[in-house]
């Protein structure tokens, strides 16, 4: 999943057309015959900057770990936004703010494509994660709390 993703993402200029290429991705796996897609949260920017590239490795094991235990599709932001797509973005003018109402709008698509979302620890501490837990439950995605580190 995570290179189908960054490939269909690499030359988006604007959230709008990374949206747009994840719902074509998503689309394609539904042709495939996945009714499931599965989605991780978890914290990246909420323990400060200097913790991010740890917070992104750590989100990136847990993703992977996820996908031994299911067979549908699995990702998480860490496949989507690389080094090079998120520094053209904030180029462009994206903000934090912008990336709150794309992950809203990625979970809440009238498709419902996100049927699982998977929560890994400490996500209460994110504003992010916690909306992303606020925005699953409003659209009725099954809710998978992960309660260990790995």
């Amino acid at each position: 999943m995570r290179k189908t993703i960054s490939s269909a993402v690499k030359k988006a200029t604007s959230l709008d057309a990374v949206k747009k290429s994840l719902f074509d991705v998503f689309k394609d796996f539904r042709k495939q015959g996945f009714e499931r897609i599965g989605y991780v949260s978890g914290t990246i920017t909420s323990d400060g900057e200097a913790s991010i590239p740890k917070n992104i490795e750590r989100l990136t094991k847990f993703t992977d770990h996820v996908r031994t235990i299911y067979i549908f599709p699995i990702f998480s932001a860490t496949d989507v936004f690389d080094d090079i797509l998120f520094a053209r973005l904030f180029a462009a003018g994206f903000r934090n703010e912008n990336w709150m109402v794309f992950w809203k709008e990625v979970l809440s698509a009238k498709e419902k494509f996100i049927t699982d979302i998977f929560m890994t620890p400490k996500w209460e501490k994110s504003r992010g994660a916690a909306d992303e837990h606020k925005t699953a439950k409003k659209m009725r995605i099954t809710i998978n709390y992960i309660e260990y580190e790995i």
